[in-house]
């Protein structure tokens, strides 16, 4: 991706980013610079600085530090996943809590959430802190209805997408959201930014839904069928299971709802099941379509460098290789 149209705004913030995670304990600094160095491509704040950038021309303080609240939420949530989940890797590196342990981990990502609310108050706006303070609930519920519905097997597209909504949308929501507030815009834009927002974030988790049905990479970092292993039913194995002939479908399903740890034949075969039957070919057709809808709302505000740069990280966020 080239974000070419915002590279003096990146530069700020990376600096304004860095600056708020110093701290006077050197074991805090070195599990901090260790998770700044495997860090990802930040496209959460560039998004919340392209947004404000696309409708005022231009990206005000307010926006940098609304952008570093976003990442730092973001990198808080991360880490405490990672401790949920039991993750001994992320993008090819050893977590946080397998270097280090469970404690250090949870405290890194409670250091990072307190940065983010510090980050947020440095805006002057109480909008943004209101919509970070509703976004951390809903990255929580999304979290516990993923769970929840793993336990109790509940099986729909309605259930995928509420998820989904909650624990990855919802945060590109607010990114937008934060760049429009900063910018000055109407309420009326605020809330069309935030819907595009949401739209780009469901891709995103779809897309990555779909890496669990291939052959991992360092990228990717989790292995084939990860997902289902550990009881989240996704896009694709859920197509399947509601278009495939009844008596396919209820193995599967048995396979699905049992107590027992799942085999690694097993996971083969569900899998396999999600690929035949169609799965990852509708998974893409949902993509595309939020995608289109994505754009025809975006198309609506000004049409300048930064509109064609996020037209283009939809595309990318579609295509993505990892």
């Amino acid at each position: 991706m080239n974000f070419d149209c915002i590279e003096s705004e990146i530069e700020q913030f990376e600096h304004t980013f860095e600056s708020m995670l110093r701290t006077r304990v050197p074991l805090a600094d070195n599990v901090i610079r260790y998770f700044l160095d495997r860090r990802g491509k930040q496209v959460r704040p560039m998004l919340t600085m392209l947004t404000a950038k696309m409708m005022s021309g231009n990206v005000p303080d307010e926006t940098v530090y609304g952008a570093a609240a976003v990442e730092l939420l973001h990198n808080a949530t991360l880490m405490h996943d990672d401790v949920i989940d039991k993750s001994p890797m992320r993008r090819g590196a050893a977590t946080i809590n397998q270097l280090w342990d469970n404690r250090i981990a949870v405290l890194a990502g409670d250091f990072f959430l307190a940065k983010c609310l510090m980050s947020s108050n440095a805006t002057g706006l109480l909008d943004v802190s209101r919509i970070l303070g509703s976004i951390v609930t809903e990255l929580a519920e999304g979290e516990l209805e993923q769970m929840s519905n793993a336990k109790s097997h509940q099986l729909s597209e309605t259930s995928y997408f509420s998820v989904i909504n909650g624990k990855t949308a919802s945060l590109f929501s607010a990114c937008m959201q934060i760049g429009g507030i900063t910018a000055g815009v109407t309420s009326q834009d605020v809330e069309s930014l935030g819907e595009i927002g949401r739209k780009i974030g469901l891709i995103f988790q779809i897309r990555d839904d779909i890496f669990d049905y291939y052959p991992t990479n360092s990228e990717i970092g989790k292995p084939t069928g990860h997902d289902i292993m550990e009881g989240k039913v996704t896009l694709p194995l859920l197509y399947a299971l509601q278009h495939a002939p009844s008596e396919l479908s209820s193995k599967m399903l048995s396979l699905l709802q049992t107590d027992k740890e799942l085999k690694d034949d097993d996971i083969s075969t569900l899998v396999d099941f999600a690929k035949a039957m169609g799965g990852i070919e509708y998974a893409y057709a949902r993509m595309k379509n939020i995608a289109f809808e994505a754009k025809q709302m975006l198309f609506a505000f000004p049409e300048n460098e930064s509109r064609e740069t996020i037209s283009a990280l939809i595309d990318y966020f579609v295509d993505r290789k990892y």
